[in-house]
C-alpha cells in the first residue's frame, strides 16, 4: 500500500486498481488548534478583569491567600464587613517570638481605630477577634476593597507598623 500527498491536506491511497482520497485530517487538525487558542484567550480575558464575576472571585480568593499565610506577625484568618459598615476581624499572631500589642488599624485612607494606652495583647499563636464601626458600608453582595494596616509594640518595646502589601477583598453581608 502505497500513499502519496495529493495537496491541500488530503492523502491519496492507491492499493491495486482502486484508489481513494483521504481528507479531512489537516482540518480536523486546524479546528482543534483553533479551539484550544480560544479557550486559553477566554481564561487570560477573565484573569485580567473582563468577566467581572470570575475576575472577583479571584480578587477574593488572592487577597485571603495573603492574608491567611504571607502577611506577618498579624494574619487575618477571617473577615466580614457587614452593609452598615462594621468589620469583624479574627487575627492572628504568627510571630514565634513573644507577644506583641495592637495599637492601631488603620482602614483605608480616612479611618483609624486606636486601642488606647493597653492595646490587645497577642501571644505567639494566639487569635483575637476585634471589630471596627463606621467603615464605609454598601449593598450586601457588592464587592469591597480595603486597604489596611497594623500599628503595634513587639516584644522588644519597638513600634512597627506593618503594612498590607494586598488590599482586603470580600462581599458586604
Amino acid at each position: 500500500m502505497a500513499f502519496h500527498k495529493a495537496g491541500q491536506g488530503a492523502i491519496e491511497c492507491c492499493s491495486g486498481s482502486t484508489a481513494r482520497t483521504l481528507s479531512g485530517q489537516g482540518a480536523t487538525e486546524y479546528l482543534i488548534m483553533l479551539a484550544a487558542i480560544l479557550i486559553i484567550a477566554l481564561v487570560a480575558l477573565a484573569l485580567l478583569g473582563f468577566f467581572p464575576g470570575i475576575s472577583s472571585d479571584a480578587k477574593v480568593s488572592q487577597s485571603a491567600s495573603y492574608w491567611r499565610s504571607e502577611a506577618k506577625p498579624l494574619s487575618i484568618l477571617e473577615h466580614q464587613v457587614t452593609a452598615g459598615g462594621e468589620m469583624t476581624l479574627v487575627l492572628l499572631n504568627v510571630d514565634a517570638s513573644g507577644t506583641i500589642r495592637l495599637k492601631n488599624v488603620t482602614v483605608g485612607d480616612t479611618f483609624n481605630d486606636s486601642f488606647g494606652a493597653t492595646g490587645f495583647r497577642f501571644g505567639p499563636g494566639e487569635q483575637r477577634t476585634i471589630r471596627i464601626f463606621d467603615l464605609e458600608g454598601g449593598d450586601a453582595g457588592t464587592m469591597y476593597e480595603f486597604p489596611l494596616n497594623f500599628t503595634y509594640v513587639s516584644v522588644n518595646g519597638v513600634t512597627t507598623t506593618q503594612y498590607g502589601v494586598k488590599t482586603l477583598v470580600g462581599k458586604y453581608s
